[in-house]
């Protein structure tokens, strides 16, 4: 890689720490055909196309990212986030497992795939994922509330799930572990 292109991949990461996720998208591209690390940019740019909610072709680059890098966990877990985005939810379980298997204390992963779980209507393992996750995310409340809106998305949807009808299967939560999950939905 040269300099060149090491510029341009610096470039386009700034333009998406800016918030201005179009340019970054130009950038990466313009940053993969001058020759910059496939995989660096596929990923990255698979995230700036989350952020403007172009799934498809966020799809495509976490898809190469993974199939330049098959251990990686991010890639995974960025899929993951776009098969929720998606509502499929089996497709994004698995990603986050991938995620699990290459990272395993990836909170978010593991998170996320319990909130999958829960949608899919899959309690019992949901359950288990979210018991094992809240004493992390208790800790870090700011961190978890800082992630992608997806993950908080769906996971409103399980909370109103909890809140129907008793005859309804629910997530097993001590209500220590509840008031965790409802001061992150809170947060901003």
């Amino acid at each position: 890689m040269t300099m060149d292109t090491k510029e341009l991949l610096r470039e386009a990461q700034l333009l998406f720490v800016d918030g201005k996720d179009k340019e970054s998208i130009e950038a990466f591209t313009k940053a993969l055909e001058a020759g910059a690390d496939p995989y660096i940019a596929h990923l990255s740019r698979g995230v700036a196309y989350v952020k403007v909610e172009d799934i498809d072709h966020a799809l495509s680059d976490f898809s190469k990212a993974i199939s330049l890098n098959n251990q990686s966990a991010r890639a995974y877990f960025f899929r993951g986030l776009t098969y929720m985005m998606k509502n499929e939810f089996e497709s994004a379980v698995s990603d986050f497992t991938k995620a699990l298997e290459y990272k395993q204390g990836y909170g978010m992963a593991k998170f996320s795939r319990a909130v999958s779980n829960a949608r899919l209507g899959k309690f019992e393992e949901s359950s288990k994922d979210m018991t094992a996750v809240l004493p992390q995310m208790e800790e870090n409340l700011q961190g978890f509330a800082d992630t992608y809106g997806i993950v908080r998305t769906q996971m409103w949807k399980v909370m109103a799930q909890l809140s129907g009808e008793a005859s309804t299967p629910t997530l097993e939560l001590k209500e220590k572990d509840i008031n965790t999950l409802k001061q992150w939905l809170e947060q901003e």
